[in-house]
């Protein structure tokens, strides 16, 4: 078998020349870099592993992918094309992107937030021989037979700016982002999604990290016919189902800073060392069934196009004590199968269904959300004032509604099916999901307001905070419960947006409340 395998750190360069010119002159210390470090090609496939660093003194937001809202927004994406000299095989993962073979449907950017000095390692997984795709999904070419590439590029597209904390009215986010569509979103801190127009940002902002291998031979295959079909076991006669997280169960389901900074050090030590779970319910055993098709039916799957990912879950199925079937789930909603071919299915279901030892901390985790998402209605709230009031002024100004009427006020916000505009006459059930803790039961609000707290108070000081069931509640820690949550504990708001799950009445008492 012929095989390589590379391991390598290459510095950083720009392709673009505009870029260059705007850098500093130490460029590799104030851009984010790429350092590859592991690249293993056989006979079969491609697998690459790099790791972006933030060097600089500014967020940088990495391109992740492309979606459509009706999409998971978890997963990552990246295209593959060959170079006019016929030797550079390009992944590429741009939001200032050619148009060719993408969706007709309204397409939306997903940043990842990298933090100043903080790094990230992300893989691709590719099928050899490589086919051409663009950054959501194949691009049919002229049939051609296989060449190889001797050079591998990694082309990643970034934007230097604090997107996630730009108030509605900046210029380089518009009001959408502010809006019901990054409500989705597992961390609004981390994540933004930006839609495909040049109302949000400008295409040509955006900036670019690259990096190339040399003196490598990968596989190239000019076709049209990028599927495949096969034959998928059925699940039913398995006795067991072992799923092993990579790298763990913390990085697989809670991989941002905002998620890891609900968790206690126990609980962060706890999923750090959880990597393997064993499934042996029937139902268990049958809901895995769901990721691929029974044996009757033939499995098209694609192969040559790049899988880009940050973690996965290998899945080892087994029958009469021996391992069967194996396939792997990369950012809970891919699958690459027999280590070969990809398996994409629409609403893939998650893993967090089968994983019980991670279920109460996500309840905390969407509850937190939910705050976050009500931070971002209440910064909302000057737009509506100012267009009750018919007074433009207004919407240059930071302002909460009256804290008796609060829940009242804000749901006016999203009203209606169709992009939440006014006037209509469905409920869209967006508009009540942030009110609700997903762990606390029944009721339709489970958030009270610090009536102390002004859109010019001190950032620390808390804003909204968890309660029993109730309707425009307001008032001080004697309403704070610490009941909605096992283990207990309450999620809090802070004026400036961040969120803490507070588990004690001693971590209570300290807190900003006037």
């Amino acid at each position: 078998m012929n095989k390589q395998v590379i391991l390598i750190a290459v510095l950083f360069f720009s392709l673009l020349p505009r870029i260059q010119t705007q850098a500093k002159s130490d460029e590799n210390a104030n851009r984010p870099t790429i350092t590859v470090t592991e690249l293993d090609i056989n006979d079969e496939a491609l697998n690459l592993v790099y790791e972006i660093r933030n060097d600089s003194e500014d967020d940088a937001w990495i391109f992740a992918g492309w979606h459509i809202l009706s999409e998971v927004t978890s997963g990552m994406d990246a295209g593959l094309q060959m170079a006019e000299d016929g030797h550079t095989l390009t992944i590429r993962a741009r939001f200032n992107r050619s148009t060719t073979g993408m969706s007709s449907q309204p397409l939306y950017g997903r940043f990842v937030r990298l933090r100043p000095g903080d790094r990230q390692t992300e893989a691709i997984f590719i099928r050899l021989p490589a086919c051409p795709a663009s950054q959501s999904g194949h691009v049919g070419q002229q049939e051609q037979g296989i060449k190889h590439a001797t050079r591998l590029a990694i082309e990643l597209g970034y934007f230097q700016d604090n997107l996630s904390g730009k108030k509605p009215n900046d210029t380089l986010v518009s009001l959408n982002v502010f809006g019901r569509r990054n409500e989705r979103l597992n961390s609004r801190d981390d994540e933004i999604l930006i839609v495909d127009d040049r109302l949000e940002v400008k295409r040509e902002d955006e900036q670019v990290i690259r990096t190339v291998i040399e003196d490598i031979r990968i596989p190239y295959e000019e076709t049209r016919n990028y599927s495949r079909k096969i034959k998928s076991p059925g699940l039913l006669s398995y006795e067991k189902i072992e799923i092993q997280y990579k790298p763990s169960m913390l990085e697989y389901f809670f991989p941002y800073k905002s998620q890891q900074s609900l968790l206690s050090p126990d609980e962060m030590g706890y999923l750090q060392s959880g990597r393997t779970i064993v499934l042996n319910d029937k139902q268990d055993i049958h809901t895995v069934a769901e990721y691929i098709p029974n044996t009757r039916a033939d499995t098209t799957v694609l192969a040559g196009i790049p899988v880009r990912y940050r973690s996965h879950a290998e899945v080892t199925c087994y029958s009469k004590g021996k391992p069967f079937l194996s396939f792997s789930i990369c950012n809970d909603d891919r699958i690459v199968i027999e280590g070969k071919y990809l398996i994409s299915f629409e609403r893939l279901p998650s893993l967090k269904k089968l994983t019980p030892q991670i279920q109460a901390i996500d309840l905390r985790m969407r509850c937190a959300v939910n705050l976050k998402n009500l931070w971002y209605r209440l910064h909302f709230y000057n737009f509506q004032e100012a267009l009750r009031q018919n007074d433009f002024f207004i919407r240059s100004k930071t302002l909460y509604p009256i804290p008796s009427k609060w829940c009242d006020d804000i749901p006016r916000l999203y009203p209606t099916l169709g992009g939440g505009r006014m006037g209509g006459s469905r409920t869209n059930p967006w508009s009540a999901k942030p009110y609700i803790c997903p762990s606390a039961g029944e009721g339709k609000n489970h958030y009270a307001m610090n009536p102390n707290c002004k859109p010019d108070s001190p950032a620390d000081m808390v804003l909204l905070f968890e309660t029993k069931a109730g309707w425009n509640q307001h008032g001080g820690p004697e309403l704070f419960t610490f009941d909605n949550h096992d283990p207990k504990g309450g999620c809090v708001l802070l004026n400036d947006g961040t969120v803490k799950f507070i588990r004690t009445e001693d971590e209570l008492q300290p807190l900003r409340w006037r």
